[in-house]
Order: C-alpha cells, then structure tokens, then sequence
C-alpha cells in the first residue's frame, strides 16, 4: 500500500469550499426571490423608444432623379407593418424652417405618411429624409 503525504487537507479544502458556495448560492437564490416579489414588474417599454432601435427599411431623401415621395411610398411601403419616420435636421437658428419643411413632407407623403413619426433635430448638416421602419410593438392599422 502506498500512502501520498500532504493529500488529505486538499480534499478536505475542495469539501468545504464546494459547501460554502452552495449556501452562498442558496442563500442568493432565496434572497434574490424574496426582493423580486416585493418590486413591481417594469413597465413595458414606450412604443417611441422601440421605434427608434429599429433598422430602416428603406430611405428616401430629395435630390435630382428621386420619384416623389408620395410614389416612392406606394412603391416601397405598402407593407402596412412599415412605419414611416420623418427627419428634418436644422442649424442654428432654423428650428421653425425645420417644422415646416417637415409638415410639408408629412402632407407630401400623402395617406401613407399621414401617421408618420416625426423628429425635428439639430445637427451639423441641415437635411431632411424620410425612412421606412418596421415597428417593434404591435400596431394594427
């Protein structure tokens, strides 16, 4: 028989380390249930903030040779699950230009961009564009 020095504290460490991390883990898990049921669900998160972690479908901007917009619509957007999205970008001082060029591409979308998101923004570069999404929330039109 042969007998290894130095191997019995070894496991009896291994013992007691695998016996403190199942109480730790038990004592978590009772205690991570007890602070859940005290707390109220979240609420589910706003139709915007869904919208706009979306990725856009298509993209529509003025410029020589792009169709109207109202055209482009029928032609790209007649999947009713797509939500159009108005971005009219302003420097300066140009906040009430902005608006208005983003009501007057809303109106020149025609019925299809009658429901549209619209985000009036500044930024570097004055711009506008319109862009198809598919909504993350259920929306029945």
């Amino acid at each position: 028989m042969i007998i290894r020095a130095g191997t019995g504290w070894q496991y009896a460490l291994a013992d007691l380390s695998l016996i403190l991390f199942l109480v730790t883990a038990s004592a978590l898990s009772v205690s991570s249930k007890a602070g859940k049921a005290a707390l109220p669900p979240p609420p589910p998160p706003l139709p915007v903030a869904a919208a706009l972690e979306s990725e856009p479908v298509a993209v529509w901007s003025a410029g020589d040779g792009a169709p109207p917009l109202a055209e482009w619509l029928r032609q790209v957007g007649s999947d009713p699950r797509l939500e159009v999205r108005v971005v009219v970008r302003y420097r300066d001082n140009e906040r009430e230009a902005a608006v208005a060029q983003a009501i007057q591409l809303a109106a020149a979308g025609g019925a299809r961009a009658a429901q549209a998101r619209v985000l009036i923004e500044p930024g570097i570069r004055a711009g506008a564009s319109v862009s198809l999404y598919y909504a993350t929330e259920s929306t029945q039109r």
